[in-house]
């Protein structure tokens, strides 16, 4: 999966307020002039609309992000490229969890591990060579090799071509999700293998990979450093002109200077802003906070399964701990839904097995020998603390953080906090043992099996926490081969039990997606899957 992730303090309430006036402050320190510049932008259209110049006949975009893009590596770093219009997949992810065609023109399951792949006939790369049956065949099993996420979700038997548009797929045991595979962008970018590998024979820097058009996408990058990308339309691109002139990617590490990015008409658009920036911009006219609709998307506590986390009954008892109402209603200030489940309630199989209880964790910690009269419990003189990772790339992970470490000092659990730069790098190593990840236990493409298999499966690629139940892996591996939809959502069921009795892993909130946005782009409807750039992408009047 993506990007997702990356000190002690006050009580949640004082926490959120000094968030506040720091937002605030930051967000008053725009001048007149630059809201009088705000106006102007708004009353606007054409070639002086957006914060880039651009054609009399198309906007442009500005986006500021916390994430930087290395390269245009394909097995690297291209599922930033789905996000940003210059690279495409073969499904495209939808709110129902059920991706419809995107590159493909059709995908048709003729019975449980045969599959027929319907490809559009006027797909190219940038350089200009088509994408026909023949190369499909060959990307698809390019990445079953090179990608070992791939290749597990997939269980690839064969690929062949049956005419100069259509596909015969067959796989080892049945994939009903295999639509959901498809459209995950950490699965199969649609790029040029031909290409790619003549590059990897050249040795070139992959520096150089930004010039040879690997990609499908309806813009292409023209240039990319540690600190801006840009990006223009592509003339001839196969589903039609793109809407944008020009597209420009601002990588911005602060979540405050991302909104005066917007505020000063730096860009047009920032992304991954802390909730509390709902507050402090209300009744400006220079920002303004957009939110929609919920998909599914939440801040999980990951536990690492090691010294005291290692215990079920000591996870049980951090798990209910936790006032999910409070970090719902007040830390976010009522700008996110509880987590009752680790499933937002939005989908039909979400069982509602999160619930606050202070007496049942103080009862599970002293029946594990971890005992207290009002501090930090002990047990055998060690103290029961908790290392709690946050990352600023996600500035609320921080934020939920602080309210929880207030929340498990009732019951005598000390919590330690650390912002750290690279949330992936330090859940690679040992010196921690929880983390607020803003993740779900949903693929991109809101594959439920894709994000269990990937986060809590024995050896799944993001199972960082070490996790490790054979009655877990049992159930998804037999969700993983169920078509029924009944007899899925049994399946879930008993999974999301079997998460909850075993204390694996929880949602702190089922949050809202939010960015900050000029005038012009306050219309702007917040995508499925980080989708934040697509060909249609435009202001809307």
């Amino acid at each position: 999966m993506t990007p997702s992730a990356r000190t002690a303090g006050p009580r949640p309430r004082v926490a959120a307020a000094i968030l506040a006036l720091a937002l605030g402050a930051a967000a008053c320190g725009s001048d007149g002039d630059d809201n009088a510049d705000a106006d102007a932008r708004s009353e606007t259209s054409g070639p002086e609309s957006g914060s880039g110049s651009g054609s009399s006949e198309a906007p442009t975009l500005t986006i500021a992000t916390s994430f930087g893009i290395d390269d245009l590596d394909p097995l690297a770093n291209s599922f930033w490229g789905p996000e940003f219009g210059y690279v495409e997949l073969l499904m495209r992810p939808e709110r129902d969890g059920r991706p419809t065609p995107w590159v493909l023109e059709s995908l048709t399951n003729v019975d449980e591990t045969t599959w027929e792949l319907g490809l559009r006939d006027d797909v190219v790369f940038d350089n200009g060579t088509a994408l026909d049956a023949e190369a499909l065949v060959e990307l698809i099993g390019y990445m079953n090799e090179h990608n070992e996420g791939f290749a597990a979700a997939l269980d690839l038997d064969a690929v062949e071509v049956t005419d100069d548009s259509t596909l015969t797929l067959t796989t080892t045991a049945p994939v009903p999700n295999l639509a959901n595979v498809f459209a995950d962008e950490s699965n199969l970018p649609v790029f040029d293998v031909a290409a790619y590998e003549e590059f990897l024979a050249s040795g070139d820097d992959p520096a150089a990979l930004i010039d040879l058009g690997l990609y499908t996408g309806p813009y292409t990058m023209t240039s990319l450093d540690d600190q801006t990308a840009e990006l223009v339309p592509v003339d001839d691109y196969w589903d039609g002109p793109p809407a944008l002139s020009a597209l420009t990617i601002k990588f911005v590490p602060e979540a405050t200077s991302r909104i005066q990015a917007v505020q000063n008409g730096e860009a047009d658009i920032a992304l991954y802003v802390p909730t509390d920036a709902g507050t402090t911009l209300e009744g400006r006219d220079d920002a303004f906070y957009v939110t929609g609709e919920p998909t599914g998307t939440t801040f999980s506590v990951q536990l690492r399964n090691a010294g005291p986390w290692a215990e079920t009954d000591v996870r049980r008892a951090l798990f209910a701990a936790i006032d999910y109402r409070e970090l719902a209603t007040d830390v976010m200030d009522g700008r996110a839904s509880i987590a009752t489940s680790v499933f937002a309630d939005s989908f039909p199989y979400a069982v509602d097995t999160q619930e606050t209880d202070l007496d049942l964790a103080a009862e599970l910690l002293e029946g594990a020998g971890w005992t207290g009269d009002g501090g930090t419990r002990t047990r055998d003189g060690e103290p029961l603390t908790l290392r709690l990772l946050s990352y600023p790339q996600q500035p609320d992970s921080n934020t939920i953080a602080i309210a929880i470490q207030a929340q498990l000092a009732d019951v005598g659990i000390d919590v330690e906090v650390s912002d750290v730069p690279d949330l992936t790098e330090a859940r690679e190593g040992d010196d921690w043992d929880a983390a607020i990840v803003g993740d779900s236990l949903l693929s991109f493409a809101l594959s439920p099996e894709d994000g269990l298999r990937s986060d809590l499966v024995t050896g799944g690629d993001q199972n960082y926490m070490g996790v490790s139940n054979d009655e877990l892996d049992d159930l998804v591996e037999t969700l993983s081969a169920t078509f029924d939809e009944g007899e899925r959502n049994e399946l879930l069921g008993q999974i999301q039990q079997v998460i909850h009795d075993n204390g694996l892993w929880a949602a702190t909130i089922m949050r809202q997606p939010a960015v900050v946005t000029n005038a012009e782009w306050r219309g702007y409807e917040t995508p499925v899957a980080n989708l934040w750039v697509t060909a249609s992408t435009a202001p809307t009047s």
